[in-house]
């Protein structure tokens, strides 16, 4: 695959404003030239002028539904090459020349970049630790997922589910090709974690995920998944303490991660 093939950016938004539009801005710093697809749902129309001011493909999606919303971009997009990009998520420096040569290796379909957060906390750093992983199910759409346009179309595609829609594709990827992981790390949101307390949190995506693959349908699971409800009682119920200090130093980053997505 040569250097020059086209690279498209597929962003999945709802309701997320102006941090849209950074982020559009972070990636094309990133990437540098390529195609940039967004498909959106409940942005306004100011947004969506702004965007499309920039140059965005734009695709107003009927319904939030992301496996859906990465369908419809990937069928929109041009490029050769795929990328798939959660809005809140940002790039790491010359991540379009990362994704190009590991792509050119044999034998590869895809891969993933490794993931930290914006905020430090001991779960966090254990998800970020875990990213590092190869096998097909350590995947994740927030790790920024990249494919050939050859393999995507190979594996079937992104499936219109409301959730686990990366671990669904990634794992028909890998019977395509190697997945590869690349030492650069995305950075991405920790606001589901700030939201709802990082422990309930890893808890609740680690029962939802096992149920998953247990065989109950994602679009039962995303009921409890999407508006903040948790399959757990609250923290302090399920075991875990914190120290003073530790709070209070939690309590303080998560007041600026609040403030600053306000």
């Amino acid at each position: 695959m040569g250097t020059g093939d086209t690279l498209s950016v597929i962003i999945p938004a709802w309701r997320e404003g102006s941090r849209l539009l950074e982020a559009i801005r972070a990636a094309r710093m990133a990437v540098g030239q390529g195609e940039f697809v967004v498909v959106a749902c409940e942005e306004s129309r100011e947004i969506r002028d702004a965007a499309c001011a920039e140059g965005v493909a734009w695709i107003d999606s009927p319904r939030a539904c992301r496996g859906l919303q990465l369908k419809l971009g990937a069928e929109r997009a041009r490029g050769r090459i795929l990328v798939f990009l959660h809005a809140d998520t940002r790039l790491p420096c010359d991540a379009g020349s990362l994704i190009r040569r590991a792509l050119e290796l044999e034998g590869v379909a895809g891969g993933a970049f490794r993931l930290r957060f914006n905020l430090e906390h001991p779960v966090l750093d254990v998800l970020a630790w875990l990213s590092g992983m190869t096998l097909p199910m350590t995947f994740l759409g927030d790790q920024c997922l990249f494919c050939s346009r050859g393999a995507y179309e190979a594996a079937g595609g992104f499936l219109p589910q409301s959730l686990f829609e990366d671990v669904d594709f990634a794992r028909r990827l890998a019977r395509i090709g190697k997945l590869v992981r690349l030492r650069a790390a995305v950075t991405t949101s920790a606001r589901r974690f700030v939201r709802h307390g990082p422990v309930r949190q890893l808890a609740t995506n680690a029962l939802l995920l096992l149920t998953y693959h247990a065989g109950v349908s994602p679009e039962r699971l995303h009921g409890v998944y999407e508006p903040g409800a948790s399959m757990l009682p609250t923290v302090g119920t399920v075991g875990h303490r914190r120290s003073p200090k530790t709070t209070v130093r939690w309590r303080a980053r998560t007041r600026r991660i609040r403030g600053s997505q306000a």
